[in-house]
């Protein structure tokens, strides 16, 4: 089924190896939203609309201004042709409207409502998984680094992925379900991810329990249906504990993915230590290792990061993680762990 949806992305999208023609004049999203405000305003507010943009994305683009990035990230040919002359008006549009929507001059949908004044190309498979994967299911790519202007050229992918999302969706329990079942509801063109506090906390769950003297922290992934951390491979969940009167005693720990370099140019991944659906991680802090008093509280916090290093807070223009829940806990006061977590 996966083999199949990549195929119908390919016919959209070229698996991010070109920019995108939708055969019209077509390019810029201020041409919708005259009929359709609602969406363009959805839209204009979402990660989608800022996929060039956004400062995370530009300060990696700017150590590595491949052009393959900018076919997912900008994707049109027009756009391509701004960022080639450093303009960026329409680059600045990312993922709009155009780019999802047209082919050979005709509006894509999955179906077409009445009344509509467009040449319609009808598409059942419009929008669901296979459709996604046209940015977010990918394999590391081959690099031609003989390219003027010191720019790397893509000229293939290898065997091993790394964005493996759809795939880790068609793996999972909700394989039934279309992406958009989740980010696209209620608002149909927001699309929020990770960027999304409430989706985050949609997905993720804190518990926290004590055994004898010990605090017991259990981060599970309660709602998504994919693996979490998935998409960037920077992307990771971190968790501290700590007392304020001894924050040198903080513990952190990661969920991540690790991955070692191969001769083809690829990468495998040796460990990763994410969630997975319905998944959960426990981790276990003595009192007495996190320093301070006996009856001081405990912090806790879960935060899901984006970057590879988590503070350059100033330097991008935006927040380089998330925090998904914050607690700060008595000893005495937490409920004793039960067994489920005594089995962890």
């Amino acid at each position: 089924m996966l083999g199949l949806g990549v195929a119908f992305a390919a016919q959209l999208f070229a698996n991010g190896l070109a920019p995108v023609d939708p055969g019209s004049d077509a390019a810029s999203a201020r041409e919708c939203e005259a009929c359709h405000p609602a969406e363009h305003a959805e839209w204009s507010a979402s990660r989608h609309g800022r996929a060039f943009t956004n400062p995370i994305f530009q300060r990696e683009y700017s150590a590595h201004p491949d052009e393959w990035c900018v076919h997912c990230h900008a994707p049109l040919t027009k756009q391509l042709e701004e960022v080639r002359s450093g303009a960026g008006v329409l680059a600045a549009e990312g993922v709009n409207c155009i780019a999802c929507h047209v082919r050979r001059g005709r509006i894509l949908a999955a179906r077409k409502r009445p009344g509509s004044p467009h040449a319609t190309d009808v598409r059942a498979g419009f929008g669901g998984p296979s459709f996604c994967a046209g940015c977010h299911q990918f394999n590391f790519p081959q690099l031609d680094n003989v390219t003027p202007h010191l720019r790397t050229r893509v000229t293939g992918y290898t065997s091993h992925p790394m964005q493996n999302t759809v795939a880790e969706h068609a793996a999972g329990p909700h394989a039934s379900e279309p992406c958009r079942s989740c980010h696209a509801s209620p608002a149909e063109h927001a699309y929020p991810g990770g960027h999304d506090a409430a989706m985050l906390e949609r997905a993720l769950s804190l518990d926290v329990c004590r055994r004898g003297r010990d605090v017991v922290a259990t981060v599970t992934n309660r709602g998504a249906g994919h693996r979490v951390p998935t998409g960037d491979v920077h992307r990771h969940l971190a968790l501290r504990l700590w007392k304020a009167s001894a924050p040198e005693k903080l513990q952190e720990h990661f969920m991540l993915r690790h991955f070692e370099p191969l001769a083809d140019g690829g990468k495998a991944l040796v460990e990763d230590t994410g969630l997975a659906p319905g998944q959960s991680r426990a981790y276990r802090a003595t009192s007495r290792a996190l320093g301070g008093e006996d009856d001081e509280p405990v912090s806790i916090e879960l935060r899901f990061v984006y970057t590879i290093d988590e503070f350059p807070l100033h330097e991008l223009g935006e927040r380089a993680f998330t925090t998904v829940a914050k607690q700060m806990v008595l000893l005495p006061q937490l409920p004793s762990c039960g067994a489920a977590a005594q089995r962890r």
